[in-house]
């Protein structure tokens, strides 16, 4: 935008000097001074565009930098919401294996007590029988003795 309006104005100067009555020698001299405005002009107008491109092609870098960052990130993340996925599943097979081995003592335990009571349920009742049995007897004896009588 202030190339166009430099160039317009170096014109209008160019112009006026010639339409103005100059002299031959003056027109050339104005020509001379629009021709290196014009050159300083697209010098500058060349420079800026440059220093514009430095500027974009920096933006660019930091920008992909900053992407490449993002999904090293990201991959970290993934592998260690994965590696505690793990540890978990881990952590749940060592507890159901230590509830079903708690399980099965327990069982065996139980198994133990209840042969233990059958036994003693079985030595009770045969001590018990052989008592009644041998009251049986006594009270057969006598009553064959009182028949006998």
């Amino acid at each position: 935008m202030q190339l166009k309006a430099m160039i317009s104005v170096i014109a209008a100067s160019t112009l006026l000097l010639a339409l103005g009555g100059c002299s031959e020698e003056d027109v050339e001299q104005a020509k001379s001074s629009a021709a290196g405005a014009v050159d300083s002009a697209k010098e500058m107008a060349g420079d800026a565009a440059s220093k514009a491109g430095d500027m974009a092609e920096g933006a660019m870098d930091s920008a992909s930098e900053m992407a490449d960052s993002a999904m090293e990130s990201a991959g970290d993340m993934a592998d260690s919401a994965m590696e505690s996925a793990g540890d978990a599943m881990d952590s749940a097979g060592e507890m159901a294996q230590n509830t079903m081995d708690k399980a099965g003592e327990m069982a065996d335990d139980a198994m133990n007590k209840a042969g233990e009571m059958a036994d003693s349920v079985s030595d009770s009742m045969s001590k018990e029988a052989e008592g009644m049995m041998g009251d049986a007897e006594d009270a057969a004896e006598e009553m064959k003795k009182k028949i006998n009588e």
